[in-house]
């Protein structure tokens, strides 16, 4: 065989690793990029989660005002997020799974507290019916359980 010939087949043999290389490379980074987006969040979404529970324990008291908020601020936060994610993509079946159940997740969660602050905003503070409250609080359970299982699969 010449050495042309060789020098031609070996060179076409590293480009085709290189190119078999690259996805499963970029393949680990795109679950990278997933897990980076999401605990770039996390600081905010804790601090509103802390909000919301503080507005929680407020709203006895006659105190709408910092749930409201809290509620509009977590919703926000959730949205935008959600958002962030949709435009990343997974490169493992476990990414893409835990990907779709965080996105999931987080929109039963925002969706349990927008329904929550239109019933707080609907009673002029006063008490809120006990049948809005489960259902809230059934499709918060609902999401932070897809948003738990998503983060299972995507850590590991």
């Amino acid at each position: 065989m010449p050495r042309s010939v060789r020098r031609l087949s070996l060179l076409s043999g590293v480009a085709l690793c290189a190119i078999l290389g690259g996805p499963i490379a970029g393949a680990q980074a795109s679950d990278n990029s997933i897990r980076a987006t999401l605990n770039s969040f996390a600081p905010k979404i804790v601090r509103d989660e802390t909000a919301v529970r503080n507005g929680l324990t407020q709203y006895p008291q006659g105190k709408s005002q910092p749930l409201i908020k809290a509620l509009m601020h977590e919703v926000g936060d959730l949205h935008s997020l959600k958002s962030k994610l949709k435009h990343e993509s997974a490169s493992s079946a476990d990414g893409a799974k835990g990907k779709t159940d965080i996105v999931k997740g987080l929109s039963l969660i925002a969706s349990a507290y927008s329904a929550l602050r239109r019933d707080v905003l609907a009673v002029n503070g006063g008490p809120v019916p006990k049948a809005q409250v489960t259902a809230a609080v059934n499709t918060d359970k609902k999401g932070r359980s897809k948003l738990l299982a998503g983060l299972h699969l995507l850590g590991g």
